[in-house]
């Protein structure tokens, strides 16, 4: 604290020796150490809030993916009834257990020898086709990882990245890992699932109805597969035809 100096009251000086009640001066260390603080409070608040969102992301997409898989089970028996199964259920023992790879290659395979498509029609199921693949690529890497947040490194949970961990093994010894993964991809890649899983719900209508792919299809600047309006959209007009 301070006092007046001996004598000149216009001089002050501090007391050597604090009282035992008297409270610590703000140095400059106390000062680094509450920053210090907040800064790993507010970390550790992000990495609660990512820690939070992991898991019902992942379980977003699986929900996502699922459905398409559905979709093409789906488009299989319908193609199958509409060329003289007259029993729906026996599509669904030959499909039931199968994963996307096996779908998208039985419902490929059956839509070609079943319809004729013009170039236009087939440059939709080819994109499409092949997003679906690559959607089974990205399932496989989300559903068949460990994930983890690195607490050690602060960059990491700023930016949202995630730690994947899939060992394996190549030719040239153990597969390189773990690697670093953002969040916002995995809900990208559900996204795309959803987008797949309506496409080929509008295809499975188009085979069902008897109707062109180009009626409900068109391809956009990049050429990829896009639906011309909603599934709900589909079956109004479907009404007023």
């Amino acid at each position: 604290m301070l006092e007046p100096y001996d004598g000149k009251l216009s001089r002050t000086v501090l007391r050597g020796e604090r009282s035992r009640k008297a409270p610590d001066l703000p140095g400059p260390d106390r000062i680094m150490n509450t920053e210090h603080d907040k800064t790993w409070s507010d970390l550790h608040g992000q990495a609660r809030a990512l820690s939070d969102s992991l898991y019902p992301t992942i379980g977003e997409f699986a929900v996502a993916f699922e459905a398409l898989c559905h979709a093409l089970r789906m488009g299989i028996g319908i193609i199958l009834e509409a060329n003289g199964l007259k029993r729906g259920r026996l599509a669904d023992i030959l499909v039931g257990d199968l994963t996307i790879f096996p779908l998208q290659t039985i419902y490929r395979a059956l839509l070609a020898e079943a319809q004729e498509f013009d170039a236009t029609e087939i440059k939709v199921l080819d994109n499409t086709f092949k997003r679906i693949a690559q959607l089974g690529e990205h399932r496989n890497k989300i559903i068949h990882s460990a994930w983890f947040i690195d607490f050690k490194n602060p960059e990491d949970i700023r930016e949202g990245l995630l730690t994947r961990h899939r060992p394996g093994a190549t030719k040239r010894g153990a597969k390189k890992d773990p690697c670093k993964f953002p969040i916002t991809e995995i809900k990208e890649i559900t996204e795309n699932a959803r987008v797949l899983d309506d496409l080929v719900h509008q295809l499975n209508m188009c085979i069902y109805t008897n109707r062109s792919i180009c009626s409900r299809f068109r391809l956009d600047s990049d050429g990829e597969a896009v639906a011309t309006g909603s599934i709900m959209d589909f079956f109004q007009k479907g009404k007023e035809g």
